[in-house]
């Protein structure tokens, strides 16, 4: 009988430890679901450039014309926006992935990895790998612009009711990492350094009834106060661009070199004509200035010292780009390439007019009324 109890008493706590058992399991699956559950997209975005399914391709890629397209580079890769969807293609023309954003005012900017759409004068963005959506994030107040950093940090420039701007950085996964107030002056471009740790920032005040511009630089992982503030004249800044030989500002009535590191200001130069386009320093410095006489466009070329280094007129304009030292002119049914001194290389002859170009690799893109076009290079 003693012995019938013990294997009884043995059976009843072998159960108790297995339902013990199963309910730490329970409990551990049930928590790590929950984790999963809430940061899905915090685990899955360094998957998302990953094995990406393509069409086959191929050029021209035919769009729907109805559609008003814009044009980017993510990469090796290009983009079309449009006022509903997102898309992208890889370079043989091979559609990655069509994602509807639901911005009524969309903006892009993007890098080598990444497309953050935004929309302006309204209060959401995402954020979109050539593939698939990273994030999505919402700011009480209406978007003013948003550009991305060299890496996956991303700089959001609000309204605000209290200050003249709110400046955001978002880290890859959408949180909040820095944020300043500009108190009473505007903020009106952003740039990030090399490693996305420091950004510097255009802003336009009032002083004694002059307009006052300057550039500010902040530490993105330190606290909020500036490291260095420099005065760049009276005029609006129409870009601020991180090259490598320093920091680039355009403003209205000149532009300007300053040193990354201590923001003093290494070269300049003073013009009173009006800029209509500001191309990026791949290689080459380039500005455009509407000719009021001829209605035409002089472009210049500015050596390191932003002197005038070579000059010429152009008659007609589409679009410009620059790559690998040479500015690529769009204008009607042909596009022409120029070295340094704006000496002309060669003239694409075009099967058709076309709106728009990005210079990828060795291949021109363009953006017609509703195709994409390759043209080697």
């Amino acid at each position: 009988m003693d012995e019938r109890d013990d294997i009884n008493k043995y059976r009843e706590k072998r159960r108790r430890r297995n339902k013990t058992i199963k309910f730490i399991v329970f409990v551990l699956v049930t928590t790590a679901l929950i984790i999963i559950v809430i940061n899905w997209k915090q685990i899955l975005a360094p998957f998302k450039d990953i094995g990406s399914k393509a069409d086959e391709g191929g050029f021209p890629v035919n769009l729907t014309g109805s559609a008003n397209y814009v044009m980017g580079e993510l990469g090796e890769n290009f983009y079309l926006l449009t006022d509903t969807y997102l898309y992208t293609y890889n370079a043989d023309g091979a559609e990655l992935a069509n994602k509807q954003h639901g911005f009524q005012n969309p903006v892009c900017s993007s890098n080598d990895k990444r497309a953050l759409v935004y929309d302006k004068n309204g209060k959401e963005l995402k954020m979109y790998s050539k593939n698939a959506e990273i994030f999505s994030k919402t700011f009480e107040d209406s978007i003013v612009f948003a550009k991305m950093g060299t890496e996956e940090r991303s700089a959001v420039v609000t309204t605000s009711s209290r200050y003249s701007n709110f400046l955001y950085v978002l880290n890859s996964e959408g949180k909040q990492i820095f944020r300043w107030a500009s108190p009473d002056e505007k903020i009106m471009q952003v740039c990030f350094g090399n490693d996305d740790k420091s950004v510097y920032v255009s802003v336009v005040g009032e002083k004694g009834g002059a307009l006052v511009s300057s550039v500010l630089r902040f530490e993105v992982d330190s606290d909020q106060s500036e490291l260095w503030r420099a005065s760049i004249g009276d005029s609006v800044s129409y870009s601020l661009e991180n090259c490598s030989d320093g920091i680039y500002a355009v403003t209205s009535a000149g532009s300007f070199l300053l040193n990354d590191q201590t923001g003093e200001i290494t070269a300049s130069n003073a013009y009173s004509k009006e800029i209509s386009g500001i191309a990026e320093t791949n290689g080459i410095r380039v500005m455009f200035f509407r000719d009021p006489v001829s209605n035409g466009e002089t472009v210049n070329v500015f050596n390191d010292a932003l002197e005038i280094k070579s000059s010429a007129f152009v008659e007609s304009l589409t679009a410009f780009d620059t790559n690998g030292g040479r500015l690529y002119i769009l204008s009607g049914r042909s596009m022409t390439s120029y070295d340094s001194d704006l000496r002309e290389i060669k003239t694409y002859e075009l099967d058709d007019e076309y709106s728009d170009m990005e210079i990828i690799g060795n291949y021109a893109y363009l953006l017609g009324y509703n195709t994409v076009c390759r043209q080697e290079l």
